[in-house]
């Protein structure tokens, strides 16, 4: 089984500060990205189940297909952030 902080990527390409050290936030840095992924779904009217995303990765998939499709900027680079830290 793998767990969250093994699928976890480089901080950078999580889009997160180069010193910080995404191994040791772990599962709480993944639930923070997706929190605020959720949130700026939910300003564009798209409901995010967020226990979802972390067991279904059909869904996920096009939770993340949608916002990096979005006319809003912040979502699009939000959404790439999440895909990083759940594919590693």
């Amino acid at each position: 089984m793998v767990t969250m902080s093994q699928k976890l990527v480089s901080a950078p390409s999580a889009g997160l500060p180069a010193s910080v050290d995404v191994a040791a936030l772990g599962y709480a840095s993944t639930l923070a990205v997706l929190s605020h992924f959720k949130q700026l779904m939910d300003s564009e009217g798209h409901t995010v189940d967020s226990r979802r995303m972390l067991a279904d990765s059909s869904y996920a998939g096009d939770q993340l297909a949608l916002g990096h499709t979005s006319p809003a900027q912040p979502l699009r680079a939000c959404a790439m952030r999440v895909f990083a830290l759940l594919h590693a």
